[in-house]
């Protein structure tokens, strides 16, 4: 996670855009993949919306609010032009497999890569950005991930918990987004 730092920036308000599924451009996207992604950024945007509940500088953004176009910057910028907000979060989904198995076997583990940025969109500049790329690993596969595993209980995790996962670590590492 990177964090551009400047003392003199307030955030006044926090536009969040819709997940946008982004399927893998190396490699075609079965239909099933597809599916996937489409319900894993369902699922990603009522996470965001549990994580940030509460929140009094948060505004979501619906779907239909998002303008059309090529251009990141001029959409980010036309999003927080509509809703009043100094900061726009954007989130891109990329990979959301389900396990295979349950909680204490599995055939195939969970699978979630997603991708963030802040910005403030008076200058255009990335506030803050991270990235969680995770397919879960059993502990004798790699001895690292105990710490990880004990937090999660030693179990297998669907991908829904994988992204909640994800998602706190993720925001928590922003201290714009009330992280560190």
């Amino acid at each position: 996670m990177a964090e551009s730092k400047n003392a003199d920036f307030q955030v006044f308000c926090i536009a969040v855009m819709p997940v946008v599924p982004a399927p893998d451009f190396e490699n075609a996207a079965t239909p099933a993949e597809e599916k996937a992604l489409f319900t894993g950024s369902q699922v990603m945007n009522g996470l965001l919306k549990e994580e940030l509940a509460g929140r009094a500088k948060v505004r979501f953004v619906p779907e239909e609010q998002i303008p059309a176009g090529p251009s990141a910057l001029n959409k980010v910028r036309q999003v927080a032009e509509q809703v009043k907000c100094n900061t726009v979060l954007e989130f891109s989904l990329s990979q959301y497999s389900e396990r295979v198995g349950g909680d204490y076997g599995v055939k195939q583990p969970a699978a979630v890569t997603f991708a963030y940025k802040l910005y403030e969109v008076g200058e255009g500049r990335v506030l803050c950005h991270g990235r969680f790329d995770e397919r879960q690993q059993s502990v004798m596969e790699n001895l690292l991930t105990l710490p990880k595993a004990k937090n999660r209980g030693l179990t297998w995790l669907t991908a829904e918990e994988l992204a909640r996962d994800g998602l706190r670590e993720k925001l928590g590492q922003c201290s714009y987004l009330g992280g560190k």
